[in-house]
């Protein structure tokens, strides 16, 4: 299973362990992810497997 790097506390967090908010905007969607452990954003998901 793929893992995302967390730069603030340094954990590799489970793909399904990320928090997910997705939105609708015009003409799409936005969706933000978040580390469960310490609640900070993760941009650019795809660039930091691991």
């Amino acid at each position: 299973m793929p893992k995302v790097l967390c730069t603030e506390c340094g954990r590799d967090v489970g793909m399904h362990e990320l928090e997910a908010k997705t939105t609708t905007r015009h003409g799409g969607f936005d969706t933000r992810y978040r580390c469960p452990y310490c609640r900070t954003d993760i941009d650019e998901v795809a660039s930091r497997f691991v």
